[in-house]
């Protein structure tokens, strides 16, 4: 019992400005809001989920002391928008400067990456509006041997292919792409604290025990259940943190429940 074909669920990103990452997730990027638990002061994670096609996209917040400019994430969300250049007019606009190098990397005020690509007219329909959607995460490792064995050995993803400096996973949702550096891909240092990676499982505790058995090494002696399911976290080689999800019955009733329900839907799990 591995991980081969199970679902990538969300990406976590934290900020230390609610607002302006609202801004620029919804009225930049064009994401549609599809659950809201903002309930300040006591609530900070998982505050505002979006719908990124076949990943949910999270808003997580946290102290601004979290975000040194001496450091960056590693890690890039690629999304397909409608048009590249229409977003990067919003940014401008919107008070930030991006890169007017068609498919460059945009780094937002709290060190998250982003590529934007253009979807063909051939892909979508002419004249038809794309909502935007992730594409493929990228992560950027130190080691690319230790990385293959613990995404294809450990893990069991499917590779679906590999370059000298970068390897390409399948999951049950969206494509996973290492890539080797020992920077964060705008040159500064990297942070691995500020975002969080879900797969979904079912049967958490026998997933876990699989996973162990396969030479997985979590965080925690055991899972955490809370009202929203049960979790437990891991890390790779490299320091990018993973949490094992599987949603309680009661969270699949709140706003996102039915995306969860809809990515989950046609999962593969293979063992």
């Amino acid at each position: 019992m591995s991980l081969r074909g199970a679902p990538f669920l969300y990406v976590f990103y934290e900020t230390a400005s609610l607002p302006r990452q609202r801004e620029l997730c919804e009225h930049i990027l064009g994401l549609r809001v599809i659950e809201n638990q903002f309930h300040p002061p006591h609530e900070y994670h998982g505050l505002v989920k979006y719908d990124g096609g076949q990943i949910i996209l999270s808003l997580n917040l946290a102290r601004e002391a979290r975000f040194g400019k001496d450091a960056s994430d590693g890690l890039v969300t690629v999304l397909s928008v409608d048009s590249e250049e229409a977003v990067l007019d919003k940014l401008r606009l919107y008070g930030y400067t991006p890169s007017r190098e068609t498919g460059s990397l945009f780094t937002d005020a709290y060190g998250h990456h982003y590529v934007f690509n253009s979807a063909s007219d051939s892909s979508t329909g002419a004249g038809h509006e794309v909502v935007p959607a992730v594409q493929e995460l990228r992560l950027t490792v130190s080691d690319l041997t230790s990385s293959l064995i613990f995404y294809g050995d450990t893990l069991g993803l499917e590779l679906l292919d590999q370059t000298d400096s970068t390897a390409r996973f399948a999951t049950g949702t969206i494509d996973l792409v290492i890539q080797q550096s020992q920077v964060a891909p705008d040159g500064r240092p990297i942070r691995y604290s500020t975002y969080l990676l879900v797969f979904y499982t079912d049967g958490i505790e026998a997933r876990r025990d699989a996973l162990i058995e396969r030479g997985l090494v979590f965080k925690s002696h055991h899972v955490g259940y809370s009202d929203i399911g049960g979790s437990t976290r891991f890390l790779d080689p490299s320091g990018h943190t993973y949490c094992l999800y599987e949603p309680s019955d009661e969270s699949l009733t709140w706003g996102s429940g039915y995306k969860v329900k809809e990515l989950i839907a046609n999962q593969a799990v293979a063992g």
